[in-house]
């Protein structure tokens, strides 16, 4: 596990290197690099918009539990429709429109009961990338959404007077959140590679349906 992170600290560290060098040299050996992490930010300003602006509206109307139980029907519905897509997108296959769609479907996912790193897998594989694209992808949305949100959190501690006590705590949770994303994604790429990707579709719909019967 470590040196998975360890690995995957490396190669982005090497990304990063690659998109400066696009930047000074404008050399097409770095572009993709550069590209990538172009539309990273192209996919996260969906879900950006939305939280500013209409977080609370959304926290206010979809916050009953008849809300997550239709969310799940949505997400059942939606492992079923890519289920046995195998996309052939690489890093440097991408474009602008598929950056905007996963940005819009981690958007919705701010909706109770919409699994985001489900929701931008399953786009990213319904776009046509491939596999570890789509993974790679979804994760790296992740981290300036939840950078934003710690940044968001850490402006409330800093006016709470125990604040030197929760900073640390905050920093913890945020790092092992990083972590455990990660690895899910992987899983759940890997029972998707294994062609089982359809029990977690009667699990959402079994779920779903049970809950709007008994809540």
């Amino acid at each position: 596990m470590i040196g998975s992170v360890s690995e995957r600290a490396i190669q982005e560290y090497y990304n990063l290197c690659s998109q400066v060098q696009f930047i000074l040299t404008r050399k097409e050996e770095y572009k993709s690099d550069f590209m990538f992490s172009l539309y990273i930010i192209i996919g996260t300003m969906p879900a950006v918009i939305v939280a500013l602006f209409f977080k609370d509206q959304i926290e206010e109307i979809f916050s009953s539990v008849h809300t997550v139980s239709i969310a799940l029907l949505v997400t059942g519905v939606a492992l079923c429709l890519i289920r046995n897509l195998r996309g052939r997108k690489q890093d440097g296959d991408l474009k602008a429109k598929d950056a905007v769609i996963v940005g819009l479907a981690q958007a919705v996912a701010l909706i109770p009961g919409i699994s985001r790193s489900g929701a931008t897998v399953i786009s990213s594989i319904a776009v046509g990338m491939k596999q570890e694209t789509a993974l790679r992808f979804s994760f790296m949305l992740y981290i300036p959404i939840s950078l934003g949100g710690l940044v968001m959190g850490a402006s409330d501690i800093a006016g709470d007077p125990n604040r030197a006590q929760l900073a640390i705590p905050y920093l913890i949770a945020f790092i092992t959140t990083l972590i455990v994303t990660y690895f899910s994604m992987r899983w759940f790429m890997g029972i998707m590679a294994k062609g089982n990707l359809k029990y977690f579709s009667y699990y959402c719909f079994l779920a779903g349906i049970l809950l709007l019967i008994f809540m």
